[in-house]
């Protein structure tokens, strides 16, 4: 039976917001800190504080930075960015401080479930949400649920799949791959090539009027399109969304969306590419979304 009051929380690298739903609806939010690097038990602390001052609540679901083992809800994995957080039972320890269901997602997987259920992907059962920032994250959904794949990893990583394959380098992992090339990262490096003063997403797109600047936004757009093409192909999905703060400019998400459109294989047209709709919320709602199965 879904929960009528749900606690949502998403443990970020950087920042970590709560919001409780009433009914599926927001009602009460907060954001702060996640001082990560103070550690992993740290990170557990300031969330329970931020979860106490949402008041009561039927269920919990989090999304969390890190490799989250679906079934038990322990981070599997995390780097350095939050020091000893790998091996952490996130939902043991909110469920004994709480005494509710918790549902742990690692938060690509939460933002892609997020739009799925009231976003971009809204109508959709399967498709793959792509999210451009330091990195490339990605989700899969597979007949309305999250695809973790069956290896050793709890999730698949779509960012890595290589584009370059003359970059590969054994001394660097990431060599190669797509994140390297069409992250927003990727992007910037491109501009400050041009001109350091080109910095950020919006400093780039600010100055798309000149030539040079729109030379970089376009390499950098054939980088995404192929990625996403490439991922058509071995997903055959009818739907991707593309998400984080740059698709959220016009001219990237349509540019994608031409891009993948001619250069796809012809037995593959007809795949639907959208932007990203909820932003910062995609989580939170991707955390409710599984805590309301409990």
């Amino acid at each position: 039976m879904s929960a009528r009051r749900v606690a949502a929380l998403d443990i970020g690298g950087t920042r970590m917001k709560s919001c409780l739903f009433d009914g599926g609806v927001p009602v009460r939010r907060g954001e702060t800190d996640t001082q990560a690097r103070q550690g992993g038990a740290h990170v557990m602390a300031r969330a329970i504080s931020a979860l106490e001052a949402l008041g009561e609540f039927d269920a919990v679901g989090v999304s969390t930075a890190g490799q989250v083992d679906p079934d038990s809800g322990t981070i599997r994995y995390a780097n350095e960015n939050i020091p000893g957080y790998t091996g952490t039972d996130v939902r043991g320890i909110l469920s004994a401080r709480f005494g509710v269901g918790v549902a742990v997602v690692n938060d690509v997987y939460a933002a892609a479930l997020g739009e799925g259920v009231c976003g971009g992907g809204r109508g959709e059962s399967d498709y793959l949400c792509l999210t451009y920032g330091t990195g490339i994250g990605g989700g899969v959904v597979l007949g309305g649920r999250p695809y973790y794949g069956a290896g050793p990893s709890a999730g698949v990583m779509l960012g890595g799949i290589v584009t370059h394959p003359e970059q590969l380098s054994g001394a660097d992992p990431f060599a190669g791959t797509y994140e390297r090339s069409a992250s927003a990262t990727a992007l910037v490096a491109m501009a400050r090539a041009l001109d350091p003063a080109l910095e950020s997403g919006r400093a780039i797109f600010s100055r798309l009027g000149e030539r040079a600047v729109k030379t970089v936004v376009d390499r950098w757009l054939d980088e995404v399109a192929a990625g996403v093409c490439t991922l058509i192909h071995a997903y055959n999905v009818p739907c991707v969304l593309l998400g984080g703060g740059v698709m959220e400019q016009p001219y990237a998400i349509e540019g994608a969306r031409a891009r993948v459109e001619a250069s796809i294989i012809p037995g593959f047209r007809g795949v639907r590419v959208r932007a990203a709709e909820l932003g910062n919320m995609a989580g939170l709602y991707g955390a409710l979304s599984l805590a309301e199965q409990l």
